[in-house]
């Protein structure tokens, strides 16, 4: 029991973690970025040295967003590892199937009842 109450909060506060940091929004202008590289590639009539600072400039943007990415997925991870260590079936119920339907089902409610809230204010 103290499992299934520990699941349904620790996957209410990572839902909430991943919204607080954008990580969808970050996701998204990861994947723009490397179209746009790929598409920088087909250009036939931009010049090599146009090329070389516009690969430049979106190689940083994409290391940024890309350690962004991977700063929230360890942090998510640490915090389950943690729990984990304190309550020790904790991994065993997160990759069972009834934990994966319990944490699909929680999203959904938390998510459809945070936008009821907010549709009201």
């Amino acid at each position: 029991m103290i499992n299934h109450i520990l699941l349904i909060t620790s996957t209410i506060f990572i839902y909430e973690f991943i919204k607080f940091f954008k990580f969808i929004f970050i996701i998204k202008s990861n994947l723009k970025i490397y179209k746009k590289i790929l598409n920088l590639f087909k250009l036939k009539n931009t010049s090599e040295l146009r090329k070389e600072k516009l690969i430049l400039n979106y190689s940083k943007t994409l290391f940024i967003s890309s350690i962004k990415i991977f700063t929230v997925i360890i942090s998510v991870l640490t915090f389950v590892l943690i729990l984990n260590f304190f309550f020790n079936s904790f991994i065993d119920l997160i990759i069972s199937i009834m934990g994966i339907l319990e944490i699909t089902f929680v999203l959904i409610f938390y998510h459809k009842i945070k936008e009821a809230i907010n549709e009201k204010l």
